[in-house]
């Protein structure tokens, strides 16, 4: 099946066999759904069948969907995707570059919807600072490196995709290496440094990019497609480090839950083969007088 990101071609999840002529029905039981009847398969039947025709986790869910059987855990992804949509998020490959208070909800969520691969960069350690905002922090966790500790998680929350761990801290030497074999960048650091860094290297890569921050009530995101004008210089200037004065706004829980969850809907967009919200935009979020505006750069 031909995939890009931005208007993906998704082939009828019926028309492939699965490997070897190996039939998944057998494993699989209708219910009602929608008015109709559905194939769905439950996760141990799913697992013991890729186990037995040595295909991936990650592939069996994709194998499923091809043959129009629904692993039972995405059942009401139905209600708003396609099947081909879902298959596409099952392919998808996702880096998520920081895991604590936005990429722990991403993270979070992207694993419960069924993208695929999520490569989890973070060089850090949980503090009891991040125990007022970031979802895998808890006190068992504290000194933990981060990225660990979510893939950890992310394995008991859906067994079937894959998690790939990369507990370093990112320069101008590794940027490009973090991102290749991705096909969308989720940005989440807390440095204009960083995030520079990696957006140049996604914009040298062709590879659609995702920028999200939060501090105290307020937040923000903004995409950046392949061969956009635009970049993170229209956001930021020229300023490369972190404003000391946002350290003095704290960051409260709520600001990086609702930006993680609106970063996430824009990853379900562009993975799924829908159009972007925010490419060229700047969504603006007042957590304080409950106002959300959307602003085109430039």
């Amino acid at each position: 099946m031909k995939k890009t990101v931005q208007g993906k071609e998704a082939g009828d999840p019926g028309q492939e066999a699965p490997p070897g002529g190996v039939c998944l029905e057998d494993h699989a039981y209708p219910i009602d759904y929608l008015g109709g009847s559905q194939l769905v398969i439950e996760d141990a039947d799913l697992l013991r069948w890729a186990e037995s025709t040595g295909v991936s986790p990650r592939n069996a869910q994709i194998e499923a969907l091809q043959c129009k059987i629904i692993p039972l855990r995405y059942a009401k992804n139905l209600r708003a995707l396609t099947l081909a949509e879902q298959r596409n998020l099952c392919e998808g490959r996702v880096l998520i570059c920081g895991c604590g208070g936005i990429g722990g909800v991403l993270v979070n969520l992207l694993a419960r919807a069924g993208v695929g691969t999520l490569r989890l960069v973070d060089g850090g350690v949980f503090t009891p600072s991040n125990l007022n905002r970031q979802w895998f922090c808890d006190t068992h966790a504290l000194s933990r490196p981060k990225a660990e500790v979510a893939a950890e998680h992310v394995r008991t929350i859906n067994p079937l995709i894959e998690i790939e761990v990369v507990s370093s801290c990112m320069d101008e030497n590794n940027a490009g290496s973090f991102i290749e074999g991705m096909e969308l960048v989720m940005d989440t650091l807390d440095t204009p440094t960083g995030s520079f860094l990696l957006a140049e290297a996604a914009k040298h890569m062709r590879v659609p990019f995702i920028h999200a921050t939060a501090t105290g009530w307020w937040g923000q995101i903004s995409t950046f497609l392949p061969g956009s004008v635009f970049d993170l210089h229209d956001v930021y200037g020229q300023e490369t480090e972190r404003d000391p004065a946002l350290e003095m706004m704290g960051a409260l829980g709520p600001a990086p839950s609702v930006i993680g969850s609106l970063a996430a809907f824009e990853a379900i967009r562009l993975l799924s083969g829908r159009n972007s919200a925010y490419a060229d935009q700047l969504l603006y979020l007042d957590g304080e007088s409950g106002r959300m505006d959307i602003i085109p750069l430039g």
